[in-house]
């Protein structure tokens, strides 16, 4: 006999019947459940009582996942460059690694978000490369900005040039290509992180990541395939990042 099973995000027919052609199931219903979902998990983890419960077990986890080094066993090269890099700023029993699936960037925010158990898709954190194209030596800089979140380019172009001295005239901000974005950080695109880079540069994080509920965030960790996370505060203390609002 025929039966569903849920497929993230998909419901497939599973049975040796010859039956499988007349199983049907209504998707959109199916996918307004998943996001319904999506919600309520949100909103528990908003509430301060479960904060505290998610945090002592994140603390818990990263620490066990450092001394067993389990996760990292099979990491890429690239990726256990950002571990040395977490180890290096002091943030590494902190941090915890997720290798996905390939496909993982075909997916929606929401399902990105259930596959790492992040608490909302506002979790959700990447890392641009900007680089002053009319610098004499060009200077680079990690910007950390949510998926979800508001970029005001004047205000990151105004404290950049701030940051350099810089003037009108010889400031030009933009996002730097795939090619001189892996020369500067030594990582590919979707992998790009400012922990264990190539080369050191300033690094800004969204002042809106630091409100964030629990107050953990997700980013690339050096492969297109492996992200990681770390609490916001153990991040600002271990890097020295800048923290602006960019909003």
């Amino acid at each position: 006999m025929s039966s569903l099973v849920w497929t993230c995000w998909r419901w497939a027919a599973t049975s040796d019947s010859s039956d499988d052609a007349n199983v049907s199931y209504d998707h959109a219903a199916a996918l307004s459940l998943a996001l319904e979902m999506v919600s309520t998990v949100s909103s528990l983890l908003a509430r301060p009582s479960i904060q505290d419960r998610f945090m002592n077990h994140w603390h818990a986890a990263s620490q066990l996942e450092a001394d067993e080094g389990i996760i990292m066993a099979n990491a890429p090269k690239s990726v256990r460059r950002v571990e040395q890099g977490a180890i290096d700023t002091g943030i590494r029993v902190q941090t915890r690694f997720f290798h996905v699936e390939s496909d993982y960037y075909s997916w929606s925010l929401e399902r990105r978000m259930l596959r790492m158990c992040a608490p909302s898709i506002h979790h959700l954190c990447k890392t641009l490369f900007f680089e002053n194209t009319r610098y004499e030596e060009k200077e680079g800089h990690d910007l950390l900005v949510q998926y979800t979140g508001k970029l005001n380019s004047q205000k990151l172009t105004n404290y950049v040039r701030g940051l350099s001295n810089g003037t009108k005239k010889g400031f030009n901000l933009r996002v730097a290509s795939e090619a001189e974005s892996d020369s500067f950080t030594g990582y590919k695109t979707g992998g790009v992180t400012p922990l264990g880079m190539a080369r050191k540069v300033p690094v800004i994080l969204c002042e809106a990541i630091t409100r964030l509920q629990p107050c953990v965030f997700w980013m690339g960790a050096g492969h297109l395939d492996w992200k990681v996370a770390v609490p916001v505060d153990a991040f600002v203390r271990g890097t020295g990042c800048f923290v602006v609002d960019l909003e």
